[in-house]
């Protein structure tokens, strides 16, 4: 009798586990963003918010960090599950060239969005094109970043290296306030359209937007093919009244190759099936479509990704490969 009763405990008792999720433990996932004046950073805590929320056993968090080239070291080290960078320092640290000795073991989750490279000056300063940062103070992004890179591409693209410059390395926030107190002759901010490091400097002061010419976007475009041309509406920012052509590179959400298929589906489905609640961060956020989910085409996507858009319909919170602690063995 009482081996019958214990019996019947011990299937009551693992019956109730099994419905209630007893003995999962949450699966914490670490971010990696950029700094608090980007769009990484809310656009990337938009993201743990909705995989937090929506996946069962999942604890996602965004990090504050130095960028795109910090967050492919950090997502190829582990030391982060995810993380968000532009699609020229993606390709480069998949192949391994460029800063990146030796291949980093990355796979794209998807694409997001454009960046925008913004070269700014203030009215007034004489600098109208590339050729006129020569022997100028120029702010190139911090170190460690997407920004850095890709004004580096593009001096370097045409025609002028940081020998030809007396380059800064700082911030968003550094670089405004460098060229609002006149330390600063020009600065380069990447980011989504509206951007608020450029928002609220042209709010604040006669901004320009330096041009790329169709002959440089030819060029840049011919030697780095991340690259595409992007026109900023005008009126985009204040005091900007006309069009301005830029560069225009997609950043993307990068995990390292061996993030279980299961887990990967389940991100992926996710931000794709609630779109919407990101559009509240930022307009650009409008281009993060399915159809624009292999921009990065440099570099494969993971698995995941791949059964995601086989089967988009399918139940993103069926599956999160959240470990299972062992039931406990009782006598029968």
């Amino acid at each position: 009798m009482p081996t019958r009763f214990f019996s019947i405990k011990a299937f009551v008792f693992v019956t109730a586990c099994l419905l209630a999720g007893c003995g999962q433990s949450d699966r914490t996932l670490a971010l990696a963003t950029g700094g608090p004046a980007g769009l990484y950073y809310p656009f990337g805590g938009a993201m743990a918010s909705l995989w937090s929320e929506v996946l069962p056993n999942v604890n996602a968090k965004a990090e504050v960090t130095g960028g795109s080239v910090t967050n492919v070291i950090q997502v190829a080290r582990q030391e982060s599950d995810l993380g968000i960078a532009m699609a020229d320092v993606v390709s480069s640290a998949y192949a391994g060239t460029g800063r990146f000795p030796e291949p980093l073991p990355l796979r794209v989750l998807f694409t997001a969005y454009p960046n925008i490279v913004h070269l700014l000056s203030l009215q007034g300063s004489g600098i109208r094109s590339i050729a006129d940062l020569a022997g100028k103070r120029v702010a190139l992004g911090a170190q460690g970043s997407g920004t850095s890179v890709a004004a580096l591409n593009m001096l370097n693209g045409l025609g002028l290296s940081v020998d030809d410059i007396a380059p800064r390395y700082l911030s968003f926030g550094e670089t405004t306030s460098g060229l609002k107190d006149g330390t600063l002759d020009a600065g380069f901010v990447v980011g989504g359209l509206g951007i608020a490091a450029v928002t609220e400097l042209s709010v604040t002061r006669d901004i320009e937007i330096i041009a790329l010419s169709d002959a440089e976007m030819a060029s840049l475009t011919a030697q780095f093919p991340a690259y595409s041309a992007y026109e900023i509406p005008a009126d985009t920012y204040a005091g900007v009244s006309q069009s301005r052509q830029a560069l225009g590179i997609w950043s993307a959400v990068v995990v390292h190759e061996s993030m279980p298929e299961t887990l990967a589906f389940a991100l992926t489905c996710t931000v794709y099936r609630d779109h919407a609640r990101l559009l509240s961060i930022s307009p650009v956020v409008k281009d993060m479509t399915i159809a624009n989910i292999r921009q990065l085409a440099a570099v494969p996507l993971h698995p995941g990704t791949e059964r995601y858009l086989r089967n988009p319909e399918a139940n993103c919170t069926t599956v999160t490969d959240a470990p299972v602690q062992p039931l406990p063995v009782m006598a029968n």
